[in-house]
């Protein structure tokens, strides 16, 4: 996790949608770049595309768990690791506005 708020937001998703995050967690980390479902699982856009995590930059996805729960997460290639940026019940205003 890389930070409390997204470590908070992980453990609402999973207090709520334990079945849904569950799913999301082996589709994630099976297949961090997967395109089979890009309704559910895609690369974020814009200024949201990437993300610095410890000083190294990586792409950051989007995972839908619920209608409105999400999880971001930045695929850092070097350590072969999965930053979880966001997760939240609620969807994340910083996607409502184009960028």
């Amino acid at each position: 996790m890389v930070d409390l708020r997204a470590a908070k937001g992980w453990g609402q998703l999973v207090s709520q949608a334990p079945s849904s995050a569950d799913r999301a967690w082996v589709a994630i980390t099976s297949d961090p770049r997967c395109r089979d479902d890009p309704s559910r699982q895609h690369p974020l856009k814009y200024d949201l595309s990437r993300v610095k995590v410890d000083g190294v930059v990586c792409e950051q996805w989007q995972f839908e768990v619920t209608g409105g729960g999400r999880i971001w997460y930045a695929v850092d290639d070097e350590r072969q690791t999965l930053w979880i940026t966001h997760a939240g019940t609620g969807h994340p205003k910083q996607t409502d506005r184009r960028r």
